[in-house]
């Protein structure tokens, strides 16, 4: 082996290049899972045996070697992630959160069925959502959706979930940028269908979302568990003056979802 020799693998490239007595090993943009950024890994001067399959063999088990220590590495990354995820958030975040994000709200929603956005306006739909602090863990608040049908649903839908509001993991203070961002999440909310009563709790439905105590900004996704039904608020800023006018907004909405049907013929 003379020169440099390029090993590709499905995700990351190793050089190897060879002096007369040494090689030097060179992994780049090396990348497991959810790692959240590329690394480099170098083994200089590694001493060659005068057997040329043995100094094969000998690459490759170091690489393996290396390989194993990056995934390890992976592992003790997601252990610790998921440890944070449990965690409470700051006191001082928590509060800040209940002093704002506290009663109704008109917020803009798509809901989603099948992946197909059946608000059909891009901008989705103004939507009551209620937040409600009346637990007795402090950290727990309850979001609600009451009697929300539009567009193209063909259901009306009652929804309510209890989430905790906790911190945010690496990989999330990545896409989320900046202080006083929090994490709420919640699992097997109360649903009903049509205002059926029977049955209420849904197993399996969920609600996980984001906001931040400074800009006020927010985004969650309910996950109704449900014919693939899904509500999504992207990420917007919370504005309490919209829930003086939310008549007013939803009429808006209905004329321009008319036109919309009368130009896409539907």
């Amino acid at each position: 082996m003379n020169g440099e020799e390029k090993i590709d693998a499905k995700d990351f490239t190793t050089k190897v290049s060879q002096s007369s007595s040494s090689i030097n090993l060179h992994i780049d943009a090396f990348k497991l899972g959810r790692m959240p950024g590329n690394v480099t890994i170098n083994a200089n001067n590694i001493v060659l045996n005068p057997n040329e399959t043995f100094k094969k063999n000998y690459i490759l088990m170091n690489i393996k070697y290396l390989l194993i220590f990056g995934f390890f590495m992976l592992l003790a990354s997601c252990s610790s992630d998921e440890n944070l995820e449990k965690k409470d958030a700051a006191e001082a975040l928590v509060t800040e959160t209940k002093n704002f994000l506290n009663g109704d709200f008109v917020l803009n929603t798509r809901v989603l069925m099948n992946g197909v956005n059946k608000t059909l306006l891009p901008k989705g739909c103004p939507t009551k959502v209620n937040f409600s602090w009346n637990k007795p863990n402090k950290n727990i608040f309850t979001i609600r959706l009451d009697e929300f049908t539009v567009g193209q649903m063909p259901l009306v839908i009652t929804f309510a979930c209890d989430a905790k509001i906790m911190q945010l993991t690496s990989w999330e203070k990545n896409e989320y940028k900046g202080d006083g961002w929090v994490k709420f999440q919640g699992v097997d909310g109360q649903l009903l269908i049509n205002n059926e009563t029977k049955n209420p709790v849904s197993k399996g439905s969920s609600v996980k979302g984001f906001y931040n105590v400074k800009t006020h900004e927010i985004n969650f996704i309910i996950d109704f568990n449900m014919m693939n039904v899904s509500s999504e608020c992207f990420l917007q800023i919370v504005d309490k003056s919209r829930t003086n006018n939310y008549e007013a907004e939803f009429k808006k909405f209905e004329e321009e979802l008319e036109a919309y049907k009368k130009e896409h013929g539907l």
